[in-house]
């Protein structure tokens, strides 16, 4: 079942994709990461649900990738 915060990780996920601002991709890129791990807590009491989490841990990995390719020293500013 399709509730609103697996819409909502998924909807900021694909803006951050989507975006062609280089100034404004790094902020859609924090955000759409922090509704991932937020619906992550979320989902860690509850059975079921692994689509979702592979989803989620495929769409975490490319954002990682789109960081590294756009902003090389991303996480060494953000630690």
């Amino acid at each position: 079942m399709m509730t609103y915060e697996s819409r909502e990780w998924q909807r900021l996920y694909r803006k951050a994709l989507s975006e062609r601002d280089p100034e404004a991709l790094p902020a859609d890129i924090a955000r759409a990461e922090a509704a991932i791990r937020s619906r992550l807590k979320q989902l860690s009491a509850r059975e079921g649900d692994e689509d979702e989490r592979h989803a989620m841990s495929s769409a975490l990995g490319n954002l990682s990738v789109l960081k590294s390719e756009h902003f090389p020293g991303w996480n060494a500013k953000r630690q």
